[in-house]
């Protein structure tokens, strides 16, 4: 059986990178392939530790708290992490260039024959992320032996523009499982009346990690726009992070407590999505968020930044809108959008390639095939 190490940057929680991983690992054959994963911060989601567990697979935390010298943590703690543990791949996961180029650097310096950098999204166009690509292009041109990404942005964010001119690189799409995201009305019911929101409240949605990232902070801004032109509504949202006392004080001092929903980590984020109206998703960038796809897999349409990688897998139902624009701008978009006829999805996003079984079978026999090279 071949194991794989799994590397994180960040603490393991409920972000885009463990959705797409667990997706795959639920559906590969996990008797020719098993996933270990490695983070040198904290796990913030002990049911995912727990679940990984189930299946067989290992998780190493050095338990460091995140936000602190990330780069050094990282670094001294992988090195020591490779110098005494053996696997033939190593595939690291970041939105960080550096973590890439220095997580390959050290793959290469403990004798890792397979070295698979994944770039799940993009960032921010400033001067310290073109310095620091310009630093890494001769490491990740030398270290990394398989080049892989989310979408063809989030590769040309990451990678050296000689591996995206040559097309040396392979995307993975966050495919999803249709049995679990899918359009089913009894849900929306039943999260309704649980939660204690009314059959005909607009229901704005979002789930992700409380980081700078998602943008929570101008989230809250476009929300309190549609309030004021639609007040039978709320907002949802669902994650965890360390932004998130920062968002809780914005939503109070705008006096929207009753308004905004704060429902931590959860594991019916499929009930959740049905009993949305829209999704929405003001991130400063991604590659191609998984919970875009969910979104629409649940029959749900979805509004985003035009950060975000223009690759969602039903055009009509995603709306790309400029961070530049005025919360005002995206409020009255919002509600205009969010007035169609919900219906079942699966057979259009199986189509275009999202379906999760037979993304599962081309991630594993990916790994598969590099076999060979440490037999």
């Amino acid at each position: 059986m071949l194991r794989v190490i799994e590397v994180f940057r960040e603490p393991i929680a409920n972000g885009g990178q463990e959705s797409y991983l667990m997706n795959m690992y639920r559906n590969i054959d996990r008797t020719k392939v098993q996933l270990d994963f490695f983070t040198p911060f904290t796990v913030d989601n002990p049911a995912l530790k727990a679940e990984i567990e189930s299946m067989g697979g290992h998780v190493y935390s050095a338990n460091h708290p995140f936000g602190v010298s990330n780069n050094k943590v990282f670094k001294e703690s992988l090195e020591q992490f490779l110098s005494t543990h053996h696997y033939p791949i190593v595939h690291l996961h970041s939105g960080s260039a550096y973590a890439l180029m220095e997580g390959s650097r050290l793959a290469a310096k403990a004798g890792v024959p397979n070295i698979l950098v994944h770039s799940h999204c993009g960032g921010f166009k400033n001067l310290k992320y073109r310095i620091i690509k310009t630093i890494s292009i001769p490491w990740m041109l030398r270290y990394p032996t398989k080049y892989l990404a989310c979408s063809d942005l989030a590769a040309e964010w990451k990678f050296p523009a000689k591996i995206i001119r040559s097309k040396n690189y392979t995307v993975l799409k966050n495919a999803v499982d249709l049995d679990v995201f899918r359009y089913n009305p009894e849900w929306n019911h039943e999260i309704r009346q649980s939660l204690g929101i009314g059959e005909d409240t607009l229901v704005v949605g979002h789930v992700g990690r409380f980081s700078l990232q998602k943008n929570h902070a101008f989230l809250i801004d476009i929300f309190e726009q549609i309030h004021k032109l639609h007040p039978d509504s709320v907002l949802m949202l669902a994650g965890s992070g360390e932004l998130e006392d920062e968002i809780r004080t914005k939503v109070h001092e705008k006096h929207l407590d009753d308004a905004v929903l704060f429902l931590g980590i959860r594991k019916d984020i499929n009930k959740l999505m049905n009993a949305m109206n829209v999704f929405v998703l003001p991130s400063f960038f991604e590659g191609l968020p998984v919970v875009g796809v969910e979104a629409q897999c649940t029959g749900l349409r979805v509004v985003t930044s035009t950060a975000v990688a223009r690759e969602l897998p039903i055009e009509n139902m995603a709306l790309y809108i400029p961070l530049e624009d005025s919360p005002e701008t995206w409020a009255k978009k919002i509600l205009e959008f969010a007035k169609y006829e919900r219906h079942d999805t699966s057979e259009q996003i199986r189509k275009a390639g999202y379906e999760v079984k037979e993304a599962a079978r081309k991630f594993q026999d990916l790994y598969l095939s590099l076999e060979g090279d440490h037999a």
